[in-house]
C-alpha cells in the first residue's frame, strides 16, 4: 500500500516538473522568437547598390566638315573661323601677299606697345615735316592719305581711325613710327610679336602694305583678324562704316564692301595691290539656337571687287549652316540603376534635357555622379549630370523612377543573409 502511494507521489511530482520544463522551453521559444523577430524587424538593412549605365563621362564633338568645305569650295585663297575660339580651316598655307591687311599688325603692335581703351582718344601727335612727306610720297604711288597741315594735333584715335576705316597709308604710319621711332624698330617689334603669337608666316617689311614682300597665309591673316576684333579699340573702330574727321577731311566711308551687302557687319578690313590682288578680312555676327556667335572669313588674291566679295559672301553664308545643335541629355534617359536589398531594380533618370549648339572644333562634356539614396517616393535625387559647353555649365538632377521601398516582415523574417549582412 505504502509503495503504490509513492510511486503515485513521484508520478505526479514528475508531471509538475515536465509542465514547469515545458512552459520554460515555450518561454524560451517565445522569447527567442520575439527577439529574432524583433531583430529582423529593426536591423537596418543597406542602402540600395546604386550602379552607372554606361560610361561617366561623355564627349561630344561637332562635325569639322561643314568649315572646311566652305573654305574647300573656293579656288582661290580662303580662311574661315569663329571669333570666340582658336580654329582656323583654309584651302592653302602658301603665304599670300596682304597689302593693306598689313595695318591690323601694324594697329595691333602698337596697341601692345601703348594700350588705347575702347573711346579713349589717346596721346596726341604732332604733324611734322616728315609725316607731310610721307602723305605726299604715298599719294605719288596712288596711295591712300590725306593731307592735313604740319603742327596739326592729332590723337591716337583719329589715327587709328584714318588708318582702318579708309585705309589711309600717312596715318597708319605715324602712328607705327609714333611708337617705335622708325621703321627698323618697327618691324623688329612686329618679329618679336608675331613669335609670341605664333603667326610663323607672317612677314612685314613696313607698315601700311604698300610694300609687296608684307605677307601671310590666310590662316594667319584669319588669325590676326581674330586678334583684332578681341581688341576692344579696334572693334569700335572697324565696325564703323564711317567716320567724320576734322582739318577739312570730313566723312570718309569704310573700304568694306560688305556694309551695303550684309546686316551685322563687324569690320573688319580691306587690301588691295596690283600683285596682291583684292583681300578681305570680314567678319558677321549671327544667332543658332539662340547662341550668338562672329564669323570671320579671310579671301585673299582675288582678280576683281566683285570676286572679293562674292567668295566672302559665300564663305560667311556657309559658316551659318555650320552650328551643330547637340543633344546633351535626354529627359528619361536612364543613367544607372539602385538595386534594393531585397533585388528590385530601379531606374535612375534624368530629370530634365539638357542641349547646346557646337560650332566645328568645339566639343561639350557631361560627367554622370550618383550618390547613395535610401527609402522614399520617385523623383528623390540619386545624382547630377554635369555639363560643359562652350556657352556655359549646366547641371541636370538624376532622379529614381519609381518608390524606393523596403521590404515586408515576412521577407526580412525569411531572408536574415540579407537582413544581417551574412553575404
Amino acid at each position: 500500500m505504502s509503495t503504490s502511494v509513492d510511486a503515485r507521489a513521484r508520478l505526479r511530482a514528475l508531471r509538475r516538473r515536465t509542465r514547469r520544463l515545458a512552459a520554460i522551453l515555450t518561454a524560451l521559444v517565445v522569447l527567442t522568437a520575439g527577439g529574432y523577430t524583433a531583430a529582423c524587424a529593426f536591423a537596418p538593412l543597406r542602402a540600395p547598390a546604386v550602379q552607372l549605365t554606361g560610361e561617366a563621362e561623355r564627349q561630344f564633338a561637332a562635325d569639322p566638315a561643314p568649315a572646311q568645305a566652305a573654305v574647300d569650295a573656293e579656288a582661290l585663297p580662303t580662311a574661315v573661323g569663329w571669333l570666340h575660339d582658336d580654329e582656323v580651316w583654309a584651302n592653302t598655307q602658301q603665304a599670300q601677299p596682304i597689302a593693306s591687311l598689313s595695318k591690323l599688325v601694324a594697329v595691333l603692335v602698337g596697341l601692345e606697345r601703348q594700350p588705347l581703351a575702347a573711346s579713349e582718344e589717346g596721346p596726341v601727335r604732332v604733324w611734322t615735316a616728315e609725316d607731310r612727306a610721307r602723305t605726299d610720297a604715298y599719294l605719288a604711288q596712288d596711295g591712300v592719305a590725306y593731307p592735313i597741315p604740319v603742327g596739326t594735333e592729332v590723337t591716337a584715335r583719329q589715327m587709328l581711325t584714318l588708318a582702318l576705316i579708309p585705309s589711309a597709308n600717312d596715318f597708319a604710319a605715324a602712328y607705327a613710327y609714333s611708337l617705335f621711332g622708325d621703321n627698323e624698330a618697327f618691324v623688329a617689334a612686329v618679329e618679336d610679336w608675331k613669335a609670341r603669337q605664333g603667326l610663323d608666316s607672317l612677314a612685314l617689311a613696313e607698315p601700311t602694305g604698300m610694300d609687296e614682300r608684307n605677307a601671310a597665309t590666310p590662316s594667319d591673316v584669319l588669325r590676326v583678324a581674330r586678334l583684332a576684333l578681341r581688341q576692344p579699340a579696334i572693334a569700335e573702330i572697324a565696325r564703323l562704316p564711317r567716320a567724320e574727321l576734322p582739318w577739312g577731311i570730313g566723312v570718309v566711308e569704310s573700304t568694306n564692301p560688305l556694309f551695303s551687302a550684309l546686316p551685322e557687319v563687324r569690320g573688319m578690313k580691306t587690301g588691295y595691290t596690283d600683285i596682291a590682288g583684292y583681300n578681305l578680312a570680314a567678319a558677321q555676327a549671327s544667332s543658332a539656337s539662340g547662341r550668338d556667335l562672329v564669323k570671320l572669313a579671310v579671301t585673299l588674291g582675288r582678280p576683281t571687287e566683285e570676286a572679293r566679295i562674292e567668295s566672302s559672301l559665300a564663305a560667311l553664308a556657309a559658316l551659318e549652316a555650320a552650328p551643330q545643335p547637340v543633344e546633351l541629355v535626354a529627359k528619361g534617359e536612364e543613367l544607372g540603376t539602385a538595386v534594393t536589398v531585397d533585388g528590385v531594380s530601379i531606374p535612375l533618370v534624368a530629370s530634365a534635357a539638357a542641349s547646346t549648339v557646337l560650332v566645328p572644333g568645339e566639343a561639350a562634356t557631361r560627367i554622370t555622379e550618383l550618390g547613395s539614396l535610401g527609402p522614399g517616393e520617385a523623383g528623390r535625387s540619386a545624382g547630377t549630370i554635369r555639363v560643359e559647353t562652350p556657352s556655359g555649365p549646366q547641371e541636370v538632377p538624376v532622379v529614381a523612377d519609381a518608390d524606393i521601398v523596403e521590404p515586408d516582415l515576412w521577407w526580412r523574417l525569411t531572408h536574415p543573409a540579407e537582413v544581417f549582412g551574412w553575404r
